[in-house]
């Protein structure tokens, strides 16, 4: 039930090769179809769900797992080859990148500890402006809705040292971006 939900995992039944963009050793790079990308330009063939509108796409690891944060070293060294090179292409056009990942009880299969959605990384293009101020609007809009969800925890900011790897406990649901 679970992995026909993940359409953006390969070894999901509604996988349509079509999706795919690139393909690593531990990684796939799964292109955002239009109908459900942020940014949806029109194009000629906007009949289409197929058109890879904007570069928005998923970086999904290929093992099933439910988030980042249980991921192998040599699967993560993957993810950050991923990115850069998805920085680097994007920085000749003008624009920046965002990755982000979302994970809640819903998407790790609820409370019944059954299967969960397949995990993916949000890529998503920006203006080089909008880039710049993501990480004021991100903490305002988190501190907004702490108290929604009940919590009061500060962001965690990441570097080299501090990764999303040893700062989130596995099984936790969070929000990086």
């Amino acid at each position: 039930k679970w992995t026909s939900k993940s359409w953006w995992w390969m070894e999901s039944p509604k996988f349509n090769k079509q999706y795919l963009v690139a393909l690593g050793d531990h990684t796939s790079l799964v292109m955002c179809p239009n109908h459900l990308a942020l940014n949806q330009e029109s194009s000629s063939s906007s009949s289409s769900s197929t058109v890879w509108t904007g570069g928005q796409c998923f970086i999904v690891p290929l093992p099933h797992c439910e988030s980042f944060v249980g991921l192998d070293e040599e699967v993560w060294q993957e993810v950050y080859r991923f990115q850069q090179s998805l920085r680097d292409m994007f920085r000749k056009e003008g624009r920046e990148v965002i990755f982000l990942e979302t994970v809640t009880r819903t998407s790790r299969g609820g409370t019944g500890g059954g299967l969960a959605l397949q995990a993916k990384m949000e890529v998503i293009p920006v203006p080089r402006r909008v880039e710049r101020d993501a990480p004021l609007f991100f903490k305002s809009a988190l501190a907004e809705v702490a108290q929604e969800w009940g919590t009061r925890q500060k962001p965690i900011v990441l570097n080299e040292k501090k990764t999303l790897h040893n700062s989130v406990p596995k099984g936790f649901p969070y929000f990086y971006c």
